[in-house]
């Protein structure tokens, strides 16, 4: 299938009901979740119903000086790649962790009478999301509501009513009021990522403008540049992509191409292996190479020209593998895995040094393990994330070490894992977390949920897994 038909293909899908697309068009079967379109972010939306829609929220954002956006996954990641491309003071915020210690860290940069609480949840019922929302509610007195601003869909307003937040604004994620856009495909498509752009520009709308147009500009070239690693690979058993990252901060970036790249494609068929390399790690033999070569001068722009990109590499080669690219239903099973656990089954987690941890992961990995990924259910200093990458790439010198943060980690990389046999995974808790955060009072509920994800993870990972508490 050459490009022009595969792109028609794309475009004439979005917005359509399953039934209404040819029987040859490859989207009517894999870009549906379930008889819900999932392929909004193909459409273009135009620059005056965006300025409608951030001007609508201006009795909002008045006199407010500080903005935390509080999300999971694709609610959150693209806007931690873009508040880094703005060099001067930050004034904007994320939160994506359970841990109090990241919520210590930021009652330390922020001015309460002066913030905006800005939660995202497409369903409107994530559980990280609305506990992070409930704790940083406990900072408001009277008039509480005015501090926050809910991000989410319009079928889920009456959810969070219900939830406790009748009286806080709500608006939806998409600027068309739609809902068939999934999490990881929201930036650079939606308010997810205008809203903080637009404050980033200190709300210039004619700056706002000449980035999105300029964007769409390119949009026919990205276009074609995706297309070609998509062909070029589309024959491929598996595939361990390695995106090389120039011009945009590498690190969160990485985090939303993982999530993007590895929910997308990863456990949707069998014997087909998926995952995301950082451009750091060695073995080019054994990885794919993915990069937009383009030159351009404004960050914002070629920041959603990236995301655009990978965004439509991902719908091309999954149209040559067959495979449906806006599903995650294996998430489920960590989450159902969760709803069936009781708190004594916490107890008994084997509290171990580092070095105990490695032990450990010998005794249990396997030959066929490439990867060892550690997914960190805390909030992670440099010097422990140098240390622990530092002994098992030491330890383990023909594995390639990946080290993410959780819960996140489980928003944006689980569905992979679920049908991985390719990857170990070494799932760590520490040993003392802490409970009280002034003003906070006890966050010990956030920090239950924190360890019964992770129990939930290893159990729904059988054999390629192990959890303990690292004693720190």
């Amino acid at each position: 299938m050459d490009f022009e038909v595969l792109n028609k293909y794309l475009l004439e899908a979005q917005g359509k009901d399953r039934q209404r697309l040819d029987v040859n068009n490859p989207y009517q079967r894999i870009g549906f979740d379930r008889e819900k379109n999932r392929l909004g972010w193909v459409r273009t939306i135009a620059f005056e119903q965006m300025k409608k829609y951030l001007e609508d929220l201006e009795s909002i954002l008045k006199n407010k000086k500080q903005f935390v956006f509080v999300g999971m996954g694709g609610s959150i990641n693209g806007i931690k790649t873009l508040i880094p491309l703005f060099k001067k003071e930050n004034y904007l915020y994320t939160l994506d962790m359970l841990d109090p210690l990241i919520l210590e860290e930021l009652l330390k940069k922020i001015d309460i009478k002066k913030t905006l609480i800005l939660p995202i949840s497409k369903s409107g019922t994530t559980k990280e999301t609305q506990l992070l929302a409930f704790t940083l509610k406990k900072l408001f007195g009277k008039g509480w509501q005015s501090h926050f601003l809910w991000l989410t869909d319009p079928t889920s307003f009456d959810k969070l009513n219900a939830l406790g937040w009748e009286g806080v604004k709500k608006i939806s994620i998409q600027f068309d009021n739609q809902t068939d856009i999934v999490g990881r495909f929201s930036c650079p498509h939606t308010l997810i990522f205008f809203l903080p752009l637009f404050l980033l520009l200190n709300k210039d709308f004619k700056k706002l403008e000449c980035i999105y147009h300029t964007y769409l500009s390119f949009q026919e070239e990205v276009k074609k540049h995706a297309f070609y690693f998509a062909n070029e690979y589309k024959d491929k058993e598996c595939v361990y992509f390695q995106p090389i990252i120039e011009g945009v901060p590498k690190d969160e970036f990485f985090l939303w191409v993982t999530q993007l790249l590895q929910e997308s494609l990863g456990s949707k068929k069998e014997d087909f292996s998926v995952k995301t390399i950082p451009p750091e790690v060695e073995r080019r033999d054994l990885f794919l190479s993915l990069y937009l070569d383009l030159k351009i001068e404004n960050p914002p722009v070629l920041l959603m020209l990236e995301m655009f990109f990978f965004q439509l590499f991902v719908a091309y080669f999954a149209a040559f593998k067959e495979i449906n690219f806006v599903t995650q239903d294996f998430v489920e099973e960590y989450k159902r895995t969760m709803r069936e656990l009781k708190k004594e089954s916490l107890q008994g987690l084997s509290i171990l040094e580092l070095g105990e941890v490695v032990k450990k992961v010998k005794e249990n990995i396997k030959d066929n393990h490439r990867f060892i990924e550690i997914v960190l259910y805390f909030y992670p200093w440099q010097e422990i994330v140098r240390k622990i990458k530092e002994i098992f790439k030491k330890t383990f010198p023909q594995k390639a070490v990946l080290v993410f943060e959780g819960s996140n980690w489980n928003h944006a990389s689980y569905q992979s894992a679920y049908m991985d046999k390719d990857t170990f995974y070494l799932l760590l808790l520490r040993k003392n977390y802490k409970i009280g955060i002034p003003y906070l009072g006890d966050l010990e509920e956030n920090v239950y949920t924190l360890k019964l994800i992770s129990k939930a993870t290893q159990l729904s990972l059988p054999d390629k897994s192990f959890l303990c508490t690292l004693s720190i």
